[in-house]
């Protein structure tokens, strides 16, 4: 299953799902450099960052922000 992580809270992190509900994990389950906005796949070791997916959202909100100054 894929999340967005959306926020840090001292050892949970927050992740949400497509249908806008979130989720609660323990933060050992993710890997060190986790941060808010990754796209993460559960596996059976925990979860996975998928660089490119996570790489491809920012660039999209980017040019969605962009798009509301011109």
């Amino acid at each position: 299953m894929r999340y967005t992580v959306d926020r840090m809270e001292e050892q949970i992190v927050i992740c949400e799902l497509e249908d806008r509900t979130t989720k609660e994990f323990p933060r050992s389950l993710f890997p060190i450099n986790i941060k808010a906005g990754d796209i993460v796949e559960e596996n059976a070791n925990g979860f996975t960052i998928l660089e490119e997916e996570t790489k491809e959202r920012k660039e999209r909100i980017a040019r969605l922000m962009e798009s509301l100054w011109d």
